[in-house]
């Protein structure tokens, strides 16, 4: 059995290792929930950081969306398999076609094929959602609908304006009276002006003049339309496992309420479709979830970014065991890898697939066959190659957020080939960890590859 005083003193040695400011582990097994937490929740104030301290845990909070959109399924309000036209009629994307067909089940599943990162403010009031909807009209297609798995934070907040159409409210109301209030998470909000009642993390990013350096990050919350993509939840690592647990306990509450049908519940863990760089991430999505094995243990879960925040959520819900962890760094993979481990290892014997390794000759025997320049929604990717043929990423992002946050071109980054088609590992300045990026054709018509697939986007070759 995993004790409160093992978990505080592995969370502890973890982040001074790691050199994270701050972090909250919250453990589910069986039917308990251990919290725990070390660090600070700022630099600036040097606060400790507690159990019920609030974070942002970013895109795990898109999981409460899909439960919200579930629920309206469960009421008969909304059928996953029409168009989103269907809810939506003044719905546009750039492709007439893709505005035509696209579902909410590919809104749920990232199979769109839109464009999904587009990053704009529109503004605090109640009209926030559909202004930010109206603005996704010259969103561009990165492949036909239900061709490929790319994330999407905008087809969540079109989500969110469905739940918002449909049940005649704000997101946050909806969000508060079906899924906070019922199950009772005391140390959850949605505002800024909420959160200040309670001890609160702040982010954390290099500082510009010092990139060794962590500083406060200079603004805390992403904007409210980005609610339905998860900002719209705050809250502690054991609230994100009281909401877990809903679905572990197949869709009712701790009072015996019945929030969300059984059925629709297990159906939000069937396989939608199988991901191309099926690494640390995972191996498939669902309705929502992330799906992975761990050795022979199925594992679900869900990560999250915000503004120098990284969260990261995995359960075996046949063993009713996992945990949430949250830090105010912007990238805390190595502590998550790390810590799973330790954890499911303990427990269960099993963890984490480890990123295949990379190849000791970097060299690549055909380097055209990746050159050129790969687009998406506030990101250019361009590869080349060098005199002895190997690949180097030039990565340009542009959209809003990463500008917010000074990210500078990052240039001439190594591609390093790994034993494994077409795949690549990859280190961001701005990440503590290798990812895998993998070039690909979505119509395997067995030439070039036509997309990359990297940090969990799909971006499409447009030279």
């Amino acid at each position: 059995m995993l004790t409160a005083d093992m978990l505080q003193e592995k969370l502890a040695e973890l982040v001074h290792r790691h050199g994270v400011p701050g972090a909250q582990l919250a453990v589910v097994d069986g039917d308990e929930i251990t919290e725990v937490a070390a660090g600070v929740l700022s630099l600036r104030t040097g606060w400790p950081a507690t159990p019920d301290a609030l974070f942002l845990p970013g895109s795990i909070g898109k999981l409460y969306t899909a439960t919200l959109v579930m629920m309206l399924v469960d009421e008969g309000l909304l059928d996953l398999d029409l168009p989103v036209r269907s809810y939506l009629p003044g719905f546009e994307v750039r492709d007439p076609r893709a505005r035509d067909v696209v579902t909410a089940r590919d809104l749920l599943s990232h199979t769109s094929g839109f464009d999904g990162d587009h990053f704009t403010d529109t503004g605090r009031g109640d009209d926030a959602l559909a202004r930010y909807v109206d603005g996704c009209a010259d969103l561009p297609q990165i492949a036909a609908p239900g061709t490929i798995w790319s994330y999407s934070n905008s087809g969540y907040s079109i989500l969110g304006r469905i739940v918002e159409v449909l049940l005649g409210t704000t997101f946050e109301e909806a969000l508060r009276d079906r899924i906070t209030t019922p199950l009772r998470l005391a140390h959850t909000v949605s505002f800024a002006e909420e959160a200040i009642v309670h001890p609160t993390a702040v982010g954390h990013v290099p500082d510009p003049e010092d990139p060794a350096r962590l500083v406060v990050s200079p603004t805390w919350a992403l904007w409210r339309a980005f609610g339905p993509m998860g900002s719209a939840v705050v809250c502690s690592a054991g609230d994100v496992l009281r909401f877990v647990r809903l679905h572990l306990d197949g869709g009712v509450a701790p009072d015996g309420a019945r929030l969300l049908d059984a059925g629709l519940a297990a159906s939000m863990l069937e396989q939608q479709v199988a991901l191309v760089d099926d690494s640390v991430l995972g191996q498939a999505w669902g309705l929502g979830w992330i799906l992975d094995h761990w050795g022979d243990v199925a594992v679900i879960g869900h990560d999250g970014n915000s503004i120098g925040q990284n969260a990261f959520m995995r359960v075996a819900p046949q063993e009713r065991f996992g945990f949430c962890l949250q830090t105010n760094t912007e990238s805390a993979l190595n502590l998550y890898r790390e810590l799973a481990g330790w954890l499911f290892g303990e427990r269960l014997g099993v963890g984490p697939r480890p990123d295949p390794a990379a190849l000791d000759d970097e060299a690549v025997a055909d380097p055209a066959r990746y050159t050129g320049t790969y687009e998406r929604e506030g990101l250019t990717f361009q590869v080349r190659a060098d005199d002895d043929g190997r690949l180097l990423a030039t990565v340009t992002p542009t959209h809003a957020v990463a500008e917010s946050q000074g990210w500078p071109p990052m240039v001439d980054l190594p591609l390093r080939p790994v034993a494994r088609d077409d795949s690549f590992l990859l280190k961001l300045p701005v990440a503590d960890a290798d990812l895998l990026a993998v070039f690909f054709d979505p119509e395997d018509a067995g030439g070039r590859p036509s997309h990359l697939h990297y940090g969990a986007r799909a971006h499409r070759r447009i030279g």
